[in-house]
């Protein structure tokens, strides 16, 4: 097996933009490390364990994605006192809003060079340990297929996906050297600097952020002046990236 990509739903899902506080702006698409966490929960590890199978097999994944609309949720929550006897509601709770993905529709794509790794974690999608879901414990995810083995392809044409980097500096810097072949709306595209790793204080403790990438998050159909490798599954195209 050279890879597989898993086909979930959702009826809703909520993955917090790391440049918003008090409002819980959610990215339109789970980021890696939200699919880190997905795969996990999928194998049954902590999220240290999870971690490290990643960086242990190279792999490298794929996230496309579309929804049907937003909304957002108020949330109540205490700051952390652990003893509900102390607890005082006007000191100790807070309000904030949480924006939300309705009805989500999601192609992760798995690739690695180490096929036992690959199988195992493909056999843990099929039966998974814990519960999957979508950036929030009530966010439920339902796993509509898996597909395995699909050919690795390359494309110049990209919609509702993840790529590494920041992809119109890249398409500016070639349209700088007379490739202008390209069709792109910068409101369409926007790049993050996202977490990529954590360090933890153990399996399940505390964590902080050990690593941070760039990102673009493509939106409506774009042509660029260059290849994209990836996979293409149901007329859809997922770019691959290493994580």
């Amino acid at each position: 097996m050279k890879n597989f990509i898993v086909e979930i739903k959702c009826q809703t899902a909520s993955f917090r933009n790391p440049d918003f506080q008090n409002f819980h702006k959610s990215l339109e698409l789970p980021p890696p490390t939200t699919i880190i966490g997905i795969a996990g929960a999928a194998l049954g590890y902590s999220p240290l364990m999870a971690q490290d199978f990643f960086d242990n097999y190279d792999f490298k994944i794929g996230i496309y994605g579309t929804y049907q609309g937003k909304c957002s949720d108020t949330w109540k929550y205490n700051k952390g006192i652990r003893d509900m006897r102390l607890y005082n509601p006007e000191k100790d709770g807070s309000i904030i809003q949480k924006e939300y993905l309705i009805y989500s529709s999601f192609l992760i794509a798995f690739s690695s060079g180490h096929s036992k790794a690959l199988e195992q974690l493909n056999d843990a999608f099929q039966y998974p340990v814990y519960a999957l879901t979508m950036g929030n414990s009530d966010s439920l995810a339902h796993i509509q297929s898996i597909a395995e083995d699909l050919e690795e392809t390359d494309a110049d044409e990209l919609e509702n996906c993840f790529v590494k980097g920041d992809v119109v500096n890249d398409v500016m810097s070639l349209a700088d050297t007379g490739n202008l072949n390209f069709s792109i709306y910068s409101n369409d595209t926007l790049t993050y600097d996202l977490p990529l790793r954590f360090s933890y204080e153990n399996d399940y403790g505390r964590r902080t952020i050990s690593k941070i990438d760039t990102y673009s998050l493509i939106g409506n159909q774009m042509k660029i002046n260059f290849k994209i490798k990836g996979l293409n599954f149901k007329n859809r195209f997922i770019p691959l990236f290493s994580i």
